[in-house]
């Protein structure tokens, strides 16, 4: 090896150790006291608390699902602390859809206004169906007294005939007049 590769391999070493980090150093401040470790001043236990997870899949990888498990976690609290952690089972608590909305008062008045208009609108369907009903019943009675009035019309046409015998009664009786005109001819009784 030539004194020009050593060169090559020196220079590049020597330039990475003068970069080379140096060890922080922290120093308290003069005016305060060292720092007292928390342990000694507080006795301290250990508590668990549980936390139910839900089957779930990767987001990462779809292929990879992960099934309901329930998770510990440790906290490290001061002995005298009461066990008030908050943290309840999720099964205890009960569903948000389940839980009713707060009563409002433009709640309520939104629902008396839809109750007035609902029953206003259920009279007005049976006022309907009576009036439905009533002109149904006008029409049978109608469309009776129109079959009446065309039999009664034959047989006043047969009775001409009959009694007369003229042959213009004949040609009348064929075609009969449309209802509501009067095309009978003149007879005097």
């Amino acid at each position: 090896m030539t004194m020009h590769t050593y060169w090559i391999v020196l220079l590049p070493l020597l330039a990475t150790g003068c970069v080379a980090p140096q060890a922080a150093r922290v120093s308290p401040p003069s005016s305060l006291a060292p720092p007292v470790a928390v342990a000694a001043v507080t006795p301290t236990k250990m508590v668990e608390t549980r936390y139910e997870v839900r089957g779930y899949r990767e987001t990462a990888s779809p292929d990879l699902r992960h099934d309901t498990h329930t998770v510990f976690r440790r906290t490290r609290v001061p002995v005298d602390a009461q066990n008030e952690s908050g943290t309840v089972p999720r099964v205890s608590a009960p569903a948000l859809s389940d839980a009713p909305l707060p009563a409002s008062a433009e709640l309520t008045a939104e629902l008396a206004t839809q109750r007035t208009v609902t029953a206003e609108i259920r009279a007005l369907q049976s006022s309907m169906a009576e009036a439905e009903r009533q002109m149904q019943a006008q029409y049978a009675l109608l469309v009776r007294q129109s079959a009446e009035v065309m039999k009664v019309r034959e047989q006043l046409e047969a009775e001409r005939q009959r009694v007369h015998g003229s042959p213009l009664a004949t040609t009348t009786a064929a075609a009969p007049a449309p209802v509501g005109t009067n095309q009978l001819p003149d007879v005097k009784w």
